[in-house]
């Protein structure tokens, strides 16, 4: 009963909260979160929009493999451990608690976003602005309708940064962790901040590794046992051959299946950089073709036959993301919290220049650019970026 008077208290004063009162601020938050709450459980559950994308089955297969005791060493296991305790757990109503759970992910990055922006920047309306973008911002919402990576990658990764911006290492290296576990590309934002870490805070934060680390040996630990191999992904082969003949949306998923004489990830090596060789120029430029595909400000035509209202809107979020986000990191390059919330953008851009690209690989890095966008949109009606008292005393 106490607690739940005291809670009856607090929201009652948040709801009579006025502008300029310590209280509003988090008015405000409450009411973003709320909204963002709407446009989340109606574009999972609502929308006319399916739910089940082609990788999605792959997932769901590799669920059901390991809910049988085996274990299919292809895409990383993440996210089918993920659906494998939900369809145990669920049952028949696994879709729509995975959708729940895609919400909840969802509205928590919005809560994150805000108190990384709060941390960085010091200032209560940055976080406020970067809070509301990323609430509505077209694509952070949309996908939480599919049941794949992206969702789950943004809240271990954003979340990760959050717990290191509160100083908790353990929860951060464990977030960062299960996000390696469902994109592999990730693990480098690991080990770059737990160097940037030791080079800057003059620290070695071994409760940022061994966190990270242990979700990442247990897997492997798992792969190890169930297959004899110790790996947290095993479709490296397939990759590099695709990345061959990637060029932007064209994407040949089957060059793999057709060409069998690659068996081995050293001959696919091998093949890409002999490709690299012997045509540099059309290597730069499907190089070029893939960065476009990433954070182009006109989304290509896909082979699905992406909408034209849909390019339009991918392009706008884009160019909002790179000519209002880039400028706020370059202006702060200096402040190490800016410099390390730039790390998952520059990975994620390089990795996928090298390989190959698809527009939604990018979502899981857009919350850490819509933090720096908002430090520039603030920035247009604001001569100096004055830190709230509370922050900047650590209250965040």
């Amino acid at each position: 009963m106490t607690i739940a008077h005291h809670t009856i208290n607090s929201m009652t004063g948040l709801l009579k909260a006025k502008p300029g009162s310590k209280e509003y601020p988090q008015k405000i938050l409450w009411l973003i979160l709320l909204l963002g709450l709407l446009c989340r459980i109606y574009i999972a559950f609502f929308a006319p929009l399916p739910n089940i994308h082609t990788d999605s089955k792959d997932y769901f297969s590799q669920a059901d493999t390991l809910l049988q005791g085996g274990y299919t060493n292809f895409f990383p296991n993440g996210y089918p451990f993920i659906v494998a305790l939900v369809k145990l757990i669920a049952g028949s109503a696994a879709i729509s608690t995975l959708l729940w759970i895609n919400i909840a992910m969802s509205v928590c990055n919005i809560y994150f976003v805000f108190c990384i922006a709060s941390s960085v920047f010091k200032n209560h309306r940055v976080a406020l602005l970067a809070a509301g973008i990323i609430a509505f911002f077209p694509s952070q919402v949309n996908y939480v309708r599919w049941l794949m990576t992206e969702v789950p990658a943004a809240f271990f990764l954003v979340g990760g940064y959050h717990f290191y911006f509160r100083k908790n290492y353990w929860l951060c290296g464990i977030f960062l962790g299960l996000a390696t576990l469902v994109r592999t590309e990730f693990l480098p934002v690991l080990v770059l901040l737990f160097l940037a870490d030791a080079l800057f805070v003059k620290r070695v934060n071994l409760r940022l590794l061994m966190g990270g680390l242990l979700p990442l040996l247990l897997v492997g630990s798992y792969c190890y046992l169930k297959t004899g191999e110790f790996a947290l992904a095993g479709h490296s082969r397939f990759n590099t051959l695709t990345s061959v003949t990637a060029s932007g949306n064209h994407i040949d998923f089957y060059f793999a299946n057709k060409h069998p004489e690659y068996n081995t990830n050293a001959k696919a090596v091998q093949l890409y950089l002999d490709t690299l060789k012997k045509a540099p120029v059309a290597y730069i430029k499907s190089r070029a073709a893939n960065l476009w595909e990433l954070w182009g400000f006109y989304a290509a035509a896909t082979p699905s036959g992406r909408m034209l209202i849909t390019r339009i809107i991918i392009g706008l979020g884009n160019f909002f993301l790179i000519v209002f986000g880039l400028p706020a990191f370059w202006r702060h390059r200096k402040e190490y919290k800016v410099l390390i919330l730039i790390i998952p953008f520059v990975i994620v851009t390089l990795v996928h220049i090298v390989y190959f690209a698809m527009q939604r690989y990018t979502y899981p890095v857009e919350p850490f650019m819509i933090v720096l966008a908002a430090c520039s949109v603030y920035a247009l009606s604001h001569k100096t970026l004055r830190p709230d008292e509370a922050l900047a005393n650590g209250n965040v």
